[in-house]
């Protein structure tokens, strides 16, 4: 722990995911939590997108949803970060122990899992990364143990324990580091029951299959309500079972073509984000003539496998090992765009072999062999921490892999006075959405998660810093977000970008699509940077706030948040969006998009008596009062989603997709009232079906002790 001292203390470590994305989204997360909520829909991104179905938005995250829920956010961020570390070296410990390790070695073990460079890095910069590599160890300790069981009850304990594991590694990333760690813990459980057994060979098929089962059941029945939100939304998202721009192949390569990823010993051997150091690697390597002892700790030779294979899968050229692999289900879209993610579960590999090693070496208990296991652990201790050092000091500078800055959390969300000026808007009039723009030339639009440490750019209230606030804003930073909703920016702007970013460029500042999404307040920089010019806006707008750091201006020609056409026009499945744009655009004052058969609608006589008026009664359900002279459709610049339903009068209605991604109701005339509500059935499912796995596990716990005390009073007597 005293490794990280100097971040349970003083101002907090913050990194670029860490201060863009994840402070927001907890925050948000324990926000709602604390006030009874769950958060189904986020309204102040993305001009609205899911937010439980987000899968690292920290939903059914058990550690951010306790720590930000009830803790200050300072010392959620710091409980948050001693939690995992605990969590990564006691589970590495216990494993060690269990795997026949003695308490030299499994307390190395812990020392170099939980403050390798990959863990010290992450824990601070990206939090998914670290999250499913603390839950890891635990994962295979609860393997190990249901392996070890000898009757039903603890058997079904270890289920638990591994599943409950995997359940939060599910829960804390379920693309590219879970499938990783489901990997591992398939195939540690194929190689303990297939290879690692003196059964027959029936009996141990019959144990593979029965504890693979049995975790698998316990990790998607603790996971489900926030696993079937998120394969919910997953084939809406702009990241439909991978990565957009995955294209490379995994198939072709030669058997002879094999090999590490690139400097592989730069990585682990000089101070970075991957480093473990010379002291670990020869200790590691010292591990390998026990594998021809017979009493070696277990799984020695899987953990050496482990450590080959992986730093042969995280290269980017393909090997044989990514061909086979690239015949499981969904591992080539996965996998192929950042191959060296596959790192994140690598680290167990040295871990478990240097506890091997210095086990063998301080086996005979003598003062000599003691000795040396203390001057061992000491100087991988003091190896890691200056490492760490030395890395931490490069990244605070803005060097390194990932930049670093030391704030006070509290002044660093805080509101800016643009933001207070926006909320006092807020207040006073209709609802309205806005966005951030500052202009780089140098290489093009340059993401604003890149400048996230920059007070200027903070003052746009960019990266998601709307969530901080409550505002609402057309731009994030998520990398999954509503696929349409993509589509729809790709229009406004006339240019793709980063599937991370929803960012406004140049040619997007004068676009019509812009007032369609109720965009009435555009941030700007109070004075240009170096590298910036001034933005060419053809289209009037009023400044109407500005201080130093930040100036606002306002559109008047933004539309309402709700508003009545009498005419549609139907186009193509897909069609929709390019429509907006074509030539000419539609005027969608008057006129709906639509990609279905448009509902019966007639023209007014008098339209100036007619209204639509929003009002927000709460994230995930709105209300607007009609009044309408003829029939007609009442489009709203809120985001369209399958779990959005509606009512009108009371009774339900269909809600139609307009302008490509857009909510809209029919409505006869007269005066009505529209309500919607975000009604997610795959988040209902998934929680009654979390609540019965949990209430069968605390079942069978309380079995297993009633049973443990029946035995042991018998004993006595």
């Amino acid at each position: 722990m005293a490794l990280e001292w100097d971040r349970l203390t003083g101002p907090a470590w913050i990194g670029m995911d860490m201060a863009t994305a994840f402070v927001p989204w907890y925050s948000f997360l324990g926000d709602q939590l604390r006030a009874g909520h769950i958060p189904t829909w986020n309204p102040y991104t993305f001009s609205g997108a899911p937010f439980a179905a987000d899968p690292e938005s920290g939903w059914m995250y058990l550690p951010a949803m306790l720590a930000f829920t009830l803790l200050p956010l300072d010392a959620a961020v710091r409980a948050n970060l001693l939690f995992h570390v605990l969590l990564a070296g006691l589970s590495t410990y216990t494993l060690a122990r269990v795997l026949g390790c003695n308490v030299f070695g499994a307390l190395l073990a812990a020392i170099v899992y939980a403050h390798s460079g990959f863990f010290e890095g992450h824990n601070v910069c990206c939090f998914a990364y670290a999250d499913v590599a603390a839950w890891l160890p635990l994962a295979l300790l609860g393997a190990e143990l249901a392996i070890q069981a000898a009757t039903w009850r603890p058997r079904v304990l270890g289920w638990g324990v591994s599943g409950f594991a995997l359940s939060q590694i599910l829960a804390a990333w379920i693309g590219q580091g879970a499938y990783y760690a489901v990997l591992v813990v398939g195939s540690y459980l194929a190689v303990r029951a297939l290879v690692a057994s003196n059964a027959r060979f029936p009996h141990r098929v019959r144990h593979l299959v029965l504890n693979g089962v049995g975790i698998g059941v316990v990790a998607l029945g603790l996971a489900a309500a926030g696993l079937l939100p998120r394969l919910e939304y997953n084939p809406l998202s702009n990241l439909p079972g991978g990565y957009p721009d995955a294209d490379v192949s995994l198939r072709a390569t030669t058997w002879n073509d094999w090999g590490f990823i690139a400097n592989w010993d730069r990585l682990l051997l000089q101070p970075g984000f991957e480093y473990i150091g010379w002291p670990v690697l020869l200790l590691s390597l010292a591990a390998l003539p026990l594998l021809l002892s017979r009493r070696r700790p277990r799984m020695i030779a899987y953990f050496a496998v482990l450590g080959v294979a992986v730093l042969i899968l995280a290269r980017a050229q393909p090997t044989p090992l990514h061909a086979v692999l690239s015949l499981l289900p969904g591992f080539e879209g996965i996998h192929a765009r950042s191959p060296e993610r596959a790192l994140i579960v690598l680290y167990l590999a040295p871990a478990i072999l240097a506890a091997a090693s210095l086990s063998w070496l301080t086996g005979t208990g003598r003062k000599a062999a003691i000795a040396f296991g203390v001057a061992a652990i000491a100087l991988v201790t003091v190896d890691l921490h200056s490492a760490w050092t030395v890395q931490a000091a490069e990244s605070l500078a803005g060097g390194g892999d990932y930049q670093f800055a030391r704030v006070d959390l509290a002044a660093y969300v805080a509101a800016t006075p643009g933001a207070e000026f926006l909320m006092d808007q807020a207040q006073s009039q209709p609802a309205f959405r806005y966005f951030g723009y500052a202009g780089h030339v140098f290489g093009g639009p340059m993401p604003y998660t890149l400048r996230w440490a920059d007070p200027a750019i903070t003052g746009l209230l960019v990266d998601n810093r709307a969530m901080l606030t409550s505002l609402d804003d057309i731009e994030g930073y998520n990398p999954v977000h509503i696929a349409r909703y993509g589509e729809l920016i790709e229009a406004l702007n006339a240019q793709v970008q980063n599937y991370h970013q929803t960012d406004i460029y140049p040619a997007g500042l004068n676009s019509p699509l812009l007032d369609l999404l109720n965009v009435r307040y555009i941030l700007m920089p109070a004075h240009l940077a170096s590298d910036e010019v001034a933005p060419a806006i053809t289209r009037p707008l009023e400044r109407v706030y500005a201080d130093d750091t930040v100036q606002v201006f306002e559109n008047p020609s933004a539309f309402p948040r709700a508003w009545i056409v009498h005419a549609a026009r139907q186009v193509a499945p897909g069609a929709a969006i390019a429509a907006l744009v074509g030539d000419p655009p539609p005027d969608l004052h008057t006129v709906a998009v639509l990609e279905e058969p448009p509902p019966p609608l007639r023209e007014p006589a008098d339209a100036t008596r007619e209204s639509a008026t929003e009002a927000a009664v709460g994230l995930d359900r709105l209300r607007i009062e009609v009044l309408a002279a003829a029939p007609g459709l009442v489009v709203t610049s809120e985001i369209a989603y399958p779990a959005w339903h509606a009512t009108l009068d009371g009774r339900p209605v269909p809600v139609l997709v307009a302008d490509g991604a857009l909510r809209a109701v029919a409505v006869p005339p007269g005066e009505h009232t529209i309500e919607m509500r975000y009604q997610s059935t795959a988040l209902n499912v998934g929680l009654g079906i979390t609540l019965f796995t949990a209430a069968a596990l605390v079942a069978v716990a309380i079995l297993q002790r009633a049973f443990s005390t029946r035995l042991s009073a018998r004993s006595e007597c």
